[in-house]
C-alpha cells in the first residue's frame, strides 16, 4: 500500500512540476525533487506504520498515535537522511532512465 500511495504522489508532482515549471527540469532534479515531495507526503503514515508493527502502541488509534509522535518529536526523525538518499537515489534513476530511452528512441526510431 505505501509503495503505490508513494508511486502515485511521485507521478503526481511528476505532472505538476511539468506543467509549473517552464522549458523543465533536468532529469536529475526533476527525480529527485518529485521523489522527495512524495516521500514527505507519505512519511508520516509510514512512520505511523512502522510504530504500530513494532508493537510499541497496541490498541492506541492512527490519529492519537500521530499525535503522539508529533508531541514526542518522532515523527520526523530519520527524514532527512532519508530525503539524501532519495535526492541521491531517484536523481540518479531518472537520469538513467532518460538516457536509456533515448539511446532506445534513436535506435527504434
Amino acid at each position: 500500500f505505501r509503495n503505490a500511495f508513494l508511486f502515485m504522489s511521485f507521478m503526481t508532482y511528476i505532472d505538476f512540476g511539468n506543467q509549473l515549471v517552464p522549458g523543465g527540469l533536468t532529469p536529475f532534479m526533476k527525480g529527485a525533487i518529485c521523489a522527495n515531495l512524495a516521500w514527505m507526503t507519505v512519511w508520516p503514515l509510514d512512520v505511523v506504520k512502522s510504530q504500530v508493527q513494532s508493537g510499541n502502541f497496541q490498541g492506541q488509534d492512527i490519529p492519537s498515535l500521530l499525535k503522539e509522535l508529533h508531541r514526542s518529536g518522532r515523527l520526523y526523525r530519520g527524514l532527512l537522511p532519508g530525503l539524501t538518499r532519495s535526492s541521491i537515489a531517484n536523481g540518479c534513476s531518472m537520469e538513467v532512465y532518460v538516457r536509456v530511452q533515448k539511446i532506445m528512441e534513436a535506435q527504434l526510431a
